[in-house]
């Protein structure tokens, strides 16, 4: 994880303890990036799972629960109410999380902070936890 795909509001997990960090603050020293008051060393980032799309607010659209240990599986889709009706986020076992963007388009999305930038991108505002 490189320190420039980063942006308040972005959950990263702190290395040592395993405790997932709200990044507050991105301090510039010129030759490094201070992650709140971590070195960016000391941070990894949180891969993306179904449990953090549910957290997110994201229902699946088959009613199954993810397997990932399911390789017969086709693919796992889910979405949100968000009002991008023409966005689909699918789980295909064999490739990972990928969102959908029109009919051929891709992305592969591996993390917690990329899920969020691009969300942050397509709607202008910040994907929060839903209760």
């Amino acid at each position: 994880m490189e320190t420039n795909e980063l942006r308040i509001g972005n959950y990263i997990m702190d290395k040592k303890d395993e405790n997932i960090e709200y990044v507050y603050h991105l301090h510039d020293l010129g030759d490094m990036v201070y992650i709140n008051d971590l070195h960016p060393d000391a941070c990894i980032p949180i891969p993306l799972t179904e449990k953090w799309l549910l957290t997110f607010g994201f229902e699946s659209n088959s009613g199954e629960e993810y397997n990932p240990n399911d390789e017969s599986a086709d693919q796992f889709e889910y979405s949100l109410e968000s009002g991008i009706s023409h966005i689909k986020f699918i789980c295909k076992p064999s490739k990972g999380w990928i969102i959908k963007l029109g009919n051929d388009d891709e992305l592969e999305i591996r993390h917690v902070h990329e899920f969020q930038n691009l969300y942050f991108a397509l709607k202008g505002k910040e994907l929060t936890f839903k209760k």
